[in-house]
């Protein structure tokens, strides 16, 4: 059986804590102040047997942001109502705090029963509590009358917790250590010892985990759950854990402890808000609000609303916090009015680090979607530029890449060679990539082709995107000179540059062993100039030595001729021979040379070149 979590909820003085100590024997009370007030400020906690917690929560208006820390991480809700009493304010409020929290199961407690005159008037208030929660998660939750004077209803109230516990489907497991923290003090001897509820995966003993906000590291000293020494804790287990490396001002409650690089503090983030339908406020722009995320509690100023929320309405918000919290994807919470402080609605987190151009994220705001699916592809196709792989998008989404891959199953989302896109962005991308390289062969009409480079610079692809889409496409590429170019691109003089071709390659034909750099060669567009020397490479016509030297094929040809004539006379060459030979300074016939020593024509051999092994 999992770890069940029971959270108690109701209007002060209607006997929680009283009716907690029947069941379990343990008084939660653990504040002096507590006792000497008569009633519950903070959480208390008890065991009703080794699978199944008990939260004992406030149900004073001033201490609610408690009680909202207590039942964050509960399963089933134990709601406790006075028959003397009735249904209060608070009985209300925390029925809306459950169920904006989407707790699903609950148990109703009639308590106080010995006070009753008759049983007449607990039928009565039966009758107003069913009528409450008519449309609520409790609408078919047993109501059980009791009463700790005279024991009443306690062990069939104990019978019913532990059979709902049994058949209760536990949230799903995202598979990464999370604990958020609602109590922190310091043991003699032992250090900082934190306690909360492990909300997701699990952890042993020696692990190093993580304090958010700040993500301070530190490693777990010892574990204890259910006041029993344990070395491994798991999801649905009440935890006390003992942590080595960190001083308790990093630590209090609203701090999360987790599996490194899970999760991350925020200062703004895009929820889904639905008012409460019989509230009397009105959510607006620019309004200060309190949020209740997990067991913090943080200030924030509510913008770029479409427009005002009223009671039952709801819209998507975008909240910025005074404080850093730690918040996760698709986690629900409560917001309050700011002053006086009243339940007003619930949240749930559409996006926990929202983009910074305050454009893009109005129109991202307006049109993300609650459906955790829909908003993953919505995700995925905003960074179509530079795609995620299931494992990078499990982290962003706080879930385990398992669950990722179920969500893209009905999406139309591909997982293909690392990356998560749509078939809608994978042709988008290569619609932009063609375009890119038909745009620079126009502007370009002589260049060859497009560095890798400079494409993922024009483009705002990501290197490994990028190289994905070549690949995809490559049946339409030629790759040449380290860059891509379209195969349908032809590089074809106009009439004027055919003129200027044959005036540059008689230049080069003139220049005979002189060798020319293309700075030498008198043109107005020293641009175009390069360009058509290289098209004249590219036919075969011209040939590049060292230093951007140019030489024409004829005078190459002409040279192994004289190369020939020479060496079937003399079995060796010094420079001052070739020097005659061509008629060149040394200027010109070393970088002649060398390319003769690169090609085989000649061979060097110290200080004189033999002849070489290709020259017929």
């Amino acid at each position: 059986m999992s770890q069940i979590v029971i959270g108690t909820a109701g209007h002060i003085d209607h006997g929680k804590t009283a009716l907690v100590k029947a069941l379990t024997g343990t008084d939660t009370d653990r504040l002096a102040e507590e006792k000497s007030r008569g009633m519950t400020i903070d959480l208390g906690f008890a065991y009703l047997d080794k699978n199944i917690t008990i939260i004992d929560v406030p149900g004073h208006e001033r201490f609610i942001r408690n009680m909202v820390a207590g039942v964050s991480t509960i399963h089933i809700a134990l709601l406790v109502i006075a028959v003397d009493d009735g249904i209060m304010p608070q009985t209300r409020e925390h029925l809306h705090i459950l169920r904006l929290l989407g707790v699903k199961h609950g148990i109703i407690a009639l308590t106080k029963t010995d006070l009753a005159e008759d049983t007449d008037w607990i039928d009565l208030i039966e009758l107003e509590i069913r009528d409450l929660i008519s449309d609520t998660f409790l609408k078919e939750a047993p109501i059980i009358r009791t009463s700790v004077e005279t024991g009443e209803g306690i062990e069939v109230l104990k019978s019913e917790i532990t059979t709902q516990s049994k058949v209760i489907q536990t949230n799903l497991d995202r598979e990464f250590f999370h604990l958020a923290v609602d109590r922190v003090f310091s043991k003699t001897g032992f250090g900082s010892v934190v306690t909360g509820t492990v909300l997701s995966g699990k952890t042993k003993t020696g692990q190093e985990l993580e304090i958010i906000p700040g993500n301070k590291k530190v490693k777990i000293r010892g574990m204890q759950t259910h006041n029993t020494e344990t070395s491994v804790v798991k999801m649905g287990d009440r935890a006390a854990i003992n942590l080595a490396g960190t001083e308790l001002e990093n630590l209090y409650r609203g701090t999360v402890i987790a599996e490194p690089n899970w999760v991350n503090s925020t200062e703004k983030l895009i929820a889904r808000v639905t008012m409460i339908a019989d509230t009397k406020w009105k959510l607006k722009n620019r309004q200060r609000v309190h949020l209740h995320i997990g067991t913090a509690e943080v200030i924030a100023k509510v913008m770029m609303m479409e427009k005002v929320l009223e009671a039952g309405q709801n819209g998507n918000v975008l909240f910025l916090l005074e404080k850093p919290a730690a918040v996760i994807m698709d986690s629900q919470f409560i917001i309050r009015s700011f002053s006086p402080m009243e339940t007003i609605g619930g949240c749930i987190v559409l996006d926990p680090n929202p983009i910074s151009n305050k454009s893009a994220l109005k129109k991202w705001m307006k049109m993300i979607s609650k459906s955790q699916g829909e908003r993953l592809k919505q995700f995925v196709e905003y960074l179509w530029k530079s795609p995620k792989s299931a494992g990078n998008w499990a982290r962003d989404f706080h879930i385990s890449e398992k669950q990722i891959k179920s969500l893209i199953k009905d999406e139309s989302i591909f997982n293909e060679k690392g990356f998560l896109f749509t078939p809608k962005m994978r042709d988008e991308s290569i619609d932009l990539l063609r375009s890119i390289l038909q745009n620079f062969h126009e502007e370009n009409p002589y260049a060859k082709s497009l560095s890798q480079v400079r494409a993922k610079e024009i483009s705002g692809f990501s290197v490994n995107w990028l190289s994905f889409l070549l690949v995809k496409i490559s049946d339409e590429l030629i790759y040449s000179e380290g860059g891509y170019a379209l195969k349908s691109h032809a590089i074809v003089l106009s009439d004027f540059d055919k003129k200027l071709a044959v005036t540059l390659e008689k230049a080069i034909r003139d220049a005979n062993f002189g060798l020319l750099t293309a700075d030498q060669i008198p043109l107005e567009n020293p641009k175009k100039t390069i360009e058509i020397l290289h098209i004249l490479k590219d036919r075969g016509k011209i040939m590049t030595l060292a230093h951007g030297l140019w030489i024409h094929v004829e005078v190459l040809d002409k040279l192994k001729n004289e190369l020939s004539r020479y060496f079937s006379s003399k079995p060796e060459m010094k420079v001052a021979d070739f020097k005659n030979i061509t008629n060149t300074s040394r200027k010109t016939a070393i970088p002649l040379l060398e390319y003769c020593d690169k090609r085989g024509l000649t061979e060097r051999d110290g200080d004189v070149r033999l002849k070489g092994e290709s020259l017929a």
